[in-house]
């Protein structure tokens, strides 16, 4: 195969698809050039805190509800467009942004755990039931857009990685890092014993057949991904849901 089959069997399903995405790519960057202000970036766009253009009520209501959160994000992470006159100053702003928004990150993802525990706590909802829907649907949201977008662009393998790379993410370097870090400063290299069952074995047997049944499903289709695959993937998470839902109250 000559570089071009390379690059688009290792982006896209077929060459097709890779074609028309990159001649999508082609006009919009040229369009980019068309419209881009002669010096740098195009600074008539709102800033986060600014009330939204055409905003109905439900659109103001929750601007001013996550007006403090906008404000927060706002002015703790620098606009690198301001600097764009000293490249270096740009960069070293880049980084810092970088870096805030991994504090952020911590701390929103704090935020959201303790609220989730005391919610759980307050309606007497085990932690394995609300890890599974709220957490799960909270942290996965960002996931599912970028997945999506890449899907619409063409770029099918983009987005089956997306998914797949977030999870290996959080199971080895979520899991095993706070773990490894408790382990080692903590119980000084004993192993830990206080973590409650709370149904996480049976979770585990569920990912294994759903992850063999994915497999099963892309290998009998020639690693095509076809509409009534994403139905019966939904559909197990439902199951799920249900079926954790159920052990609570039945």
């Amino acid at each position: 195969k000559d570089e071009s089959d390379a690059i688009y069997t290792f982006m896209a399903p077929t060459k097709e698809i890779y074609e028309e995405a990159m001649a999508k790519f082609e006009v919009a960057a040229k369009e980019y050039d068309e419209e881009k202000p002669e010096h740098g970036f195009d600074f008539d766009e709102p800033d986060i805190i600014d009330f939204p253009e055409d905003a109905g009520i439900f659109g103001a209501i929750i601007h001013y509800l996550l007006l403090p959160f906008k404000a927060f994000i706002h002015y703790t992470l620098p606009d690198v467009r301001h600097y764009e006159s000293d490249p270096d100053k740009m960069l070293s702003m880049a980084w810092i942004n970088v870096l805030g928004c991994l504090v952020h990150l911590i701390i929103m993802s704090y935020v959201m755990v303790r609220s989730l525990e005391t919610l759980g706590g307050l309606l007497n909802i085990p932690n394995a039931i609300m890890g599974v829907t709220f957490s799960a649907a909270g942290t996965s949201l960002p996931n599912y857009v970028a997945s999506q977008v890449a899907a619409r662009q063409g770029f099918g393998n983009q987005a089956v990685s997306n998914a797949f790379g977030s999870n290996i993410f959080n199971i080895l370097v979520g899991l095993g890092l706070p773990w490894t870090l408790y382990i080692g400063f903590v119980t000084k290299g004993e192993p830990y014993y206080g973590m409650a069952d709370d149904g996480v074995v049976t979770s585990i047997i569920i990912l294994a057949v759903v992850l063999l049944a994915f497999i099963v499903l892309t290998l009998s289709s020639n690693y095509v991904l076809l509409g009534w695959h994403g139905k019966v993937y939904a559909a197990m998470y439902v199951v799920y849901v249900g079926y954790e839902i159920g052990q609570l109250y039945v």
